[in-house]
């Protein structure tokens, strides 16, 4: 079964290429799809152009959001979350939505 839940994280300081190149890494090996919100901005984490320019401009005291969708998030999840934790602090994960079906749907 598919779900999607999301983290929300906030960012104490600006991300560095390393950092970026970690995220995108990360998302890449996941099983699932990767977004990142912010500002009413959206980025699929897989996208490493996209990512890139995204983060830039996120600055600090600002809360981003980690949602994932697919099968058994929870661990993949936490595993981003962790990833995050030397530039941004976690303020809550959240179970969104369990999805029966096979399709998934776009935000």
């Amino acid at each position: 079964m598919k779900e999607i839940m999301s983290s929300n994280v906030m960012v104490q300081k600006r991300f560095t290429m390393k950092k970026m190149l970690e995220i995108y890494q990360a998302a890449k090996k996941l099983d699932g799809t990767t977004y990142l919100y912010s500002r009413q901005k959206a980025v699929e984490a897989t996208s490493l152009s996209k990512l890139v320019s995204f983060l830039l401009t996120v600055e600090p005291n600002t809360t981003l959001k980690i949602i994932l969708e697919g099968t058994d998030v929870e661990p993949k999840l936490n595993q981003l979350t962790k990833l995050l934790t030397n530039e941004a602090s976690v303020l809550r994960v959240k179970r969104k939505r369990l999805i029966e079906s096979s399709e998934s749907f776009q935000i």
